[in-house]
């Protein structure tokens, strides 16, 4: 496809600009797609905010679903005119980690995948590399709306994140943060019949639709004392030299200043942390409570589509509640600013 197409080009800290470029060219293991929605995602807003991750000139988002408009001569198993969501995934294949099949921590991952490096689909069109079905090309069903197919990319770090970690049904969950990527977290847990979901969180709009999409109890983390109402409602932890809550998990979907520190006391002792939320800078913790708590912390960086597929057509978790703006491309400055106000928003998806 031969032409040029509009895209939202990352050009210093709280601007982007929207700029006529070359649509991309599609080579023999290319699909090129025609972006219907795109999310901001939590990481973007780093990006967009500090220049994070990105250098200028980046087109981000990677958050997408869009109809396939060029297949690659040497594609099989997709068709013009599917609905499709996928990732260009830029790893070397032969450093240590891709030797070893940990594909996620491969150091060049982030400067050659979809948003990081490849042009992302804050723009017309996006395409996608070395497409493999199923792996990083993925077909949306049906019954599947646009909006909903855009929130797949986040429910599958929540899916991913219940693998790492292990969960299982009759464990005890807190989930800081209830943004997308924390109220599909919790609604995850549910489907996985844990015994209860307890969320914290600042904002009263993501506060109230925790509680409509089914947490056990949620937290007003900017009047309540947390650790508090945590031993309340998951019961009290005591280990050497304190006393916590009895979290067999707690996930930390905030990344804020002392959200990791929470999490260690809100954790029983040999309980395990899932670290989700992205910092912006560093952050202080205690580590004596590691030593004496001695819990298992995971950083949960991936994702597991088909799962993700499988929790948003079976209804397990609810997204199209959480989307809370949808903004044409030429306003992505405004997307992003909205974004950011988590009083107002949720998910801000843009629709080119």
């Amino acid at each position: 496809m031969v032409g040029s197409m509009k895209a939202a080009v990352f050009r210093e800290p709280g601007l982007m600009e929207i700029q006529e470029v070359l649509v991309p060219e599609v080579g023999p293991m290319d699909v090129l797609l025609k972006v219907r929605a795109c999310g901001i995602c939590g990481s973007d807003l780093h990006s967009y905010k500090l220049g994070f991750y990105v250098e200028p000139g980046q087109i981000m988002g990677h958050e997408f679903v869009g109809e396939v408009v060029e297949v690659g001569s040497a594609v099989g198993g997709v068709e013009i005119g599917q609905r499709a969501m996928g990732f260009t995934i830029g790893v070397c294949g032969t450093c240590y980690w891709c030797q070893t099949g940990n594909l996620n921590n491969c150091p060049s991952a982030f400067k050659n995948s979809t948003g990081y490096g490849k042009p992302g689909a804050f723009a017309e069109y996006v395409k996608i590399e070395n497409v493999l079905p199923g792996l990083t090309f993925h077909a949306i069903p049906e019954d599947m709306s646009d909006e909903e197919a855009a929130t797949l990319e986040p429910v599958s770090v929540a899916a991913f994140t219940a693998e790492m970690t292990g969960v299982k049904e009759g464990d005890k969950v807190a989930v800081i943060g209830a943004g997308l990527i924390g109220n599909a977290m919790m609604q995850a847990m549910k489907a996985i019949a844990v015994e209860k979901v307890v969320v914290s969180e600042i904002s009263p709009l993501r506060q109230r639709m925790a509680r409509e999409l089914g947490a056990d109890a949620v937290i007003d983390a900017s009047n309540e004392d947390v650790l508090e109402r945590m031993k309340e409602e998951l019961g009290v932890g005591p280990y050497h030299f304190g006393e916590g809550a009895m979290a067999d998990l707690v996930v930390d979907a905030a990344g804020g200043r002392d959200t990791f520190a929470q999490a260690l006391e809100i954790v029983r002792s040999a309980g395990t942390v899932a670290l989700v939320g992205l910092p912006e800078g560093d952050q202080v913790v205690n580590t004596t409570k590691i030593v004496h708590k001695s819990p298992r912390i995971i950083g949960c960086l991936g994702a597991i589509y088909p799962k993700a597929l499988e929790y948003i057509s079976e209804g397990k978790v609810k997204t199209r509640p959480l989307i809370t703006h949808i903004f044409p491309l030429q306003d992505i400055n405004e997307a992003f600013r909205v974004q950011m106000d988590p009083d107002k928003a949720i998910k801000v998806l843009i629709e080119p």
